[in-house]
């Protein structure tokens, strides 16, 4: 694994200048160790710093990349690397001199964090899965039209509220448990990776790996790896379930492999995928075990026709998102 990641490649990912190959890298570079994650984060705020500042900045353009590479060259005790920016990033050339030429950038992350103590910090996903690094270094992959929000670094204190779903890959850490609230109920763990769904006030919780608590008010029950909980508003005692399938993270990855997987459940997930409307109207149909391949990038006609080549004798009509297994 790569230990080290340069300045210049870090700015570009967050400009959204790099390439698909410069994202996957850094995204794993900042996985792997709690400092990669903290340096990526020292240079996001110190660019968003630096952003506000440049918009005041009397410098020129030029004038103030020429003081910024010489307090850079003056700190490292070293020559400045100069790398060449296009159009779009010049704003960041005077921003980085502005925050140096003002006071030193480090003035202005420290007024950052101050002010991050109460910051409340929102993710959303609206029509796309979307996957984020947290600032300790969990991972979270949001479901289509589900969001998240917590308040301050999320260092120290790691509690998250969701509306929607999401699947955790949390870094392991004792001193600070990762805590999740949805609805009214409170999921905790200190370093696991597990699936939470909220719907119609419903909440449903599985753990792929590691424990957790799960907890409303009196109520709790501890969930070790393929077990999981669903709890309605009105419930006095919550049972716990095996999970028989991988099928609640599917929206992990672009292609999902499904293996001997009953019909019904299938179409369950087609239906919130695509927000279709499949119903199975042959109840013979119903468990039929389906072994395909879904890329959710595709149309939902192909993941359709796809099924049907598993079993001929299965008849489907409709166009578009309406359709009829008979």
């Amino acid at each position: 694994m790569k230990q080290d990641m340069s300045e210049d490649i870090l700015i570009k990912y967050i400009l959204g200048e790099a390439s698909t190959g410069e994202r996957e890298e850094i995204e794993t570079w900042r996985r792997d160790s709690d400092a990669n994650a903290k340096k990526f984060e020292e240079v996001k705020i110190i660019l968003e710093t630096s952003k506000r500042l440049a918009q005041v900045s009397p410098l020129g353009e030029a004038e103030a990349w020429e003081k910024f590479k010489e307090k850079r060259a003056t700190g490292r005790q070293e020559p400045a690397k100069v790398v060449p920016l296009n159009r779009n990033t010049g704003w960041l050339r005077i921003a980085a001199a502005a925050v140096l030429v003002i006071g030193g950038g480090w003035i202005g992350y420290s007024l950052y964090q101050q002010n991050a103590a109460t910051q409340v910090v929102n993710i959303q996903a609206n029509n796309q899965v979307r996957v984020d690094t947290l600032p300790d270094g969990s991972v979270v992959h949001l479901n289509k039209n589900s969001g998240i929000s917590y308040v301050g670094t999320f260092k120290s204190k790691r509690e998250i509220t969701l509306t929607g779903e999401a699947f955790f890959d949390v870094k392991h850490d004792e001193a600070a448990p990762f805590t999740v609230h949805v609805n009214d109920v409170t999921v905790r763990d200190v370093g696991t990776a597990f699936n939470v769904k909220s719907k119609q006030r419903n909440t449903q919780i599985i753990v792929e790996s590691g424990i957790v608590q799960v907890s409303r008010s009196s109520n709790a029950v501890r969930l070790t790896r393929n077990q999981m909980v669903s709890i309605n508003p009105g419930d006095k005692q919550w049972k716990v379930e095996e999970s028989t399938d991988n099928l609640y993270g599917y929206y992990k990855n672009p292609v999902f492999n499904a293996v001997n997987v009953p019909l019904w459940r299938l179409v369950d997930v087609l239906n919130q995928s695509y927000g279709a409307n499949i119903k199975i109207e042959n109840a013979v149909m119903r468990n039929i075990p389906i072994t395909i391949p879904i890329k959710w990038a595709d149309p939902l006609s192909n993941a359709v026709n796809a099924i049907k080549g598993t079993t001929p004798a299965m008849n489907i009509v409709g166009t578009g998102n309406n359709i009829i297994i008979k």
